[in-house]
């Protein structure tokens, strides 16, 4: 399951996908079924034109960042989860000293949060989503992080198995023993956050979201209509894509009570 999701993943990468319709469409224009490969160049260059000139990425990403808005952290936390996703292992084994990425701002915070809370504790989820590469794991580089930065690494708890958010939520609790009426934050970034509580919630662990490494404003700007910027508007399609497929994925496997989680109220238990 673990690698059909990962197969599925590039599958449905709109990149991937634009680039198979515009090599299909270039070679169309030599056969019999010519006018389909125009209508596919043709669709290709408006798909584009469409990315470049409209705030498509803000549409749809703050759709799902907005979903759970950020809160100020509350006056007591008996817990921190921050799910991996924040490390490359890869370089840093290449490079011998630990790499964060773009999702950096969950370790920051982790970091924040454990200063805030000396009581809490917190456990980082993060083993390898390579679905060929399992033996290079997060968890290892973010405690070597954390011990550089003069934290005591004895302080957080580092969970190195899982592979999915999933696996995120069923390991950390194990780790973790939650009792009813504490109060957990969950750390991810803003575009995972809706998944990542449905997965949390599916497994009977009610958690506070803190969501970080927002992509997104609140509002758009001026100019911002006409952007011009192909590459990251692909980019950030891909990532919407991603979860967009994880959202529908985890609802059909049962990984989660909802299509689309949103915060909890008195009329909705099960959102």
């Amino acid at each position: 399951m673990f690698l059909l999701s990962k197969i599925a993943e590039i599958l449905t990468d709109p990149s991937n996908l634009l680039m198979v319709a515009m090599v299909a469409g270039a070679a169309l224009l030599y056969t019999a079924w010519w006018r389909l490969g125009r209508g596919l160049i043709l669709g290709v260059s408006i798909a584009l034109l469409v990315l470049a000139v409209t705030p498509l990425d803000h549409w749809l990403l703050g759709g799902l960042e907005n979903r759970f808005p950020s809160m100020p952290p509350p006056a007591r936390v008996d817990g921190i989860i921050v799910l991996g996703g924040a490390a490359s292992p890869l370089m840093s084994v290449a490079r011998g000293h630990p790499t964060l990425n773009g999702a950096a701002d969950r370790v920051i915070a982790m970091l924040a949060l454990a200063r805030r809370y000396p009581n809490a504790k917190v456990i980082y989820s993060g083993g390898s989503g390579d679905a060929f590469d399992q033996k290079d794991r997060e968890a290892p580089h973010v405690r070597r992080l954390v011990e550089e930065l003069g934290y005591d690494p004895a302080r957080f708890v580092f969970e190195g198995r899982s592979r999915n958010t999933r696996e995120n939520a069923l390991f950390s609790k194990r780790m973790a023993h939650p009792r009813p009426g504490q109060t957990w934050l969950l750390v991810t970034s803003a575009l995972h956050m809706p998944r990542a509580v449905g997965v949390f919630r599916a497994v009977g662990w009610p958690v506070t979201p803190y969501p970080v490494n927002y992509q997104t404003l609140p509002y758009l700007r001026d100019g911002s209509w006409l952007r011009f910027d192909v590459a990251r508007q692909l980019g950030r399609l891909g990532e919407f894509a991603h979860e967009a497929a994880g959202l529908v994925v985890y609802r059909i496997l049962g990984w989660r009570k909802s299509i689309f989680p949103a915060p909890q109220n008195k009329y909705c238990e099960r959102c």
